[in-house]
């Protein structure tokens, strides 16, 4: 019926017509979905480079207050040391030695080690006598005693945790 109504020549023609408007259409769709494809590449990668600035800016935020604590830090390390050398002198078995979060106030510094160590009575009373005459300023905050579990009375072994800390001036002090 198509063809009956149409002549020839003009089928020919909208035919090519057709095929010609599909190709473009086909073409066309191609090259915006592409661009469309590449907006959106194009604004993933910025979303990325955005996030990535934002944790660099957090890392170098951590990085300034490690710095502003660093002098803090090498009187924290000497102090972890000199802890470890007295425990070290005396044969007691240290369990585990952690430095606390450092104290800041206007003239001073605190310093906060926690320690636990493997030991009898008398030589954590030599130990703590040690820590009384020490050069360097030592105040036990806390003293906890417990018998390790499975182990009956007759052994004088202990667990003892201490909490220590020590304080050093500030240069806003010194200055005065």
């Amino acid at each position: 019926m198509f063809r009956q109504m149409i002549p020839r020549e003009m089928q020919k023609i909208l035919v090519l017509g057709v095929g010609i408007f599909l190709a473009m259409l086909f073409w066309g769709g191609r090259w915006m979905y592409g661009n469309s494809v590449s907006n959106l590449l194009k604004i993933k990668e910025e979303r990325r480079r955005v996030v990535l600035e934002n944790k660099v800016g957090a890392k170098l935020g951590e990085l300034k207050k490690i710095r502003d604590n660093m002098r803090v830090v090498k009187e924290s390390s000497r102090f972890l040391a000199e802890i470890a050398k007295m425990t070290g002198k005396f044969n007691l078995k240290l369990v585990s030695i952690t430095a606390l979060p450092i104290e800041k106030y206007e003239e001073f510094i605190k310093l906060t080690v926690q320690l636990e160590i493997d030991t009898s009575y008398h030589e954590l009373g030599v130990f703590i006598s040690e820590l009384e005459n020490c050069d360097l300023f030592i105040r036990i905050n806390r003293l906890d005693i417990s018998v390790p579990e499975g182990t009956t009375k007759t052994i004088s072994r202990i667990n003892a945790r201490l909490s220590l800390s020590t304080l050093y001036l500030t240069d806003i002090f010194l200055e005065k």
